[in-house]
């Protein structure tokens, strides 16, 4: 879980509905990256990591569509997490966690002053 290669924002209110293509399972969006999500809240029937899920992000008037499969499972009973890589998702996605990203960081801190500019 430490080892992040992509920024992980929280976004408040954010939902998710899985879906394995037989059951239906709704969870709380922790914390999404451009490539991944942090679901808490998950039901203990899901358990299978070898599987490809669908599911829809809901973001206030926003929904994204995506197919996910996970990568890890934590926790017991009171809250189970589980970490998921998006295999593909729409470009609005993207789109929608860089606007979050900017929005709550400072980018000028990442720029680089030459002396004399």
């Amino acid at each position: 879980m430490k080892k992040r290669r992509h920024q992980r924002v929280e976004i408040p209110d954010l939902i998710a509905n899985l879906s394995d293509g037989v059951d239906f399972f709704s969870g709380t969006v922790r914390d999404v990256s451009r490539v991944g999500i942090l679901m808490t809240d998950i039901p203990q029937k899901l358990n299978n990591l070898e599987k490809q899920l669908s599911v829809v992000v809901a973001a206030k008037d926003k929904k994204f569509k995506m197919l996910v499969i996970p990568k890890w499972v934590s926790g017991d009973n009171s809250e189970k997490m589980m970490g998921l890589a998006i295999l593909d998702a729409p470009l609005d996605w993207t789109l929608f966690v860089m606007d979050y990203e900017f929005k709550h960081e400072d980018i000028w801190a990442m720029t680089t002053h030459l002396p004399g500019f």
